[in-house]
């Protein structure tokens, strides 16, 4: 439990989570800004984080620990901790590190775009917005996660950072084409696209990604018994 605390301290003090929160920023409220010129205010919450948001958010996920655990692979920072740790609960303490840096990396700034909206009157159902702000965690923890996991499968430093947002391409595309329209990738995040209510399909993509890094890390673990 140390370890997991002070794992977290660190990754939400390294630049590139607070790159992550800036760019989630700057989709959010550049989308705020322009339906507001547009006069369009009364949905102007729901309507602000559907417009961008949706289609880079995997990789604005996967940032803020996939950078450092890669660099820390540089520098063997990682072997050290091993040797200094039981290797199970550091991986599985890595783990849940990861998915959390990347929920928060999502929810903040949609907390933010929430309250300011609902200042100016822009959160017209606010129960169906409040729970809006609970898919950014479930999102943000499942990209983030397999982000994770993908650490122990490759040497590459950024196909951690790159591939969460290439499976999640490859979803957009390929789950029209499988009648899979219920789980569409963005809706998970952004429901509102479609108008559609939130479901438990909204947590199934999100939860898939994150029992995959669940079996990637035991892998891993087996892995180091090799």
């Amino acid at each position: 439990m140390k370890f997991l605390s002070t794992d977290l301290k660190r990754v939400i003090t390294e630049p590139a989570f607070f790159i992550s929160i800036a760019l989630n920023l700057v989709l959010l409220f550049s989308a705020m800004v322009y339906y507001l010129t547009a006069g369009e205010t009364e949905t102007l919450y729901t309507s602000a984080q559907a417009l961008a948001l949706p289609f880079a958010a995997p990789v604005l996920a996967a940032m803020p620990y996939s950078v450092m655990i890669m660099q820390e692979k540089e520098t063997r920072f990682g072997t050290l901790m091993t040797i200094k740790l039981r290797k199970d609960g550091y991986q599985l303490a890595r783990l849940l590190t990861s998915g959390i840096s990347g929920a928060l990396a999502l929810f903040i700034p949609q907390l933010a775009l929430f309250l300011v909206c609902l200042c100016i009157g822009g959160v017209p159902d606010f129960d169906f917005a409040l729970k809006c702000l609970v898919l950014p965690i479930t999102f943000g923890f499942g990209y983030a996660a397999i982000s994770y996991g993908l650490t122990f499968v490759n040497r590459h430093r950024y196909v951690p950072l790159v591939m969460p947002q290439v499976l999640y391409l490859l979803c957009i595309y390929a789950f029209p084409h499988l009648k899979l329209e219920r789980f569409y990738p963005p809706l998970d995040i952004a429901p509102s696209i479609y108008g559609g209510e939130i479901t438990l399909q909204r947590f199934a993509v999100p939860l898939i990604l994150t029992v995959s890094a669940i079996l990637l890390t035991l892998y891993g673990k087996a892995g180091d018994r090799r």
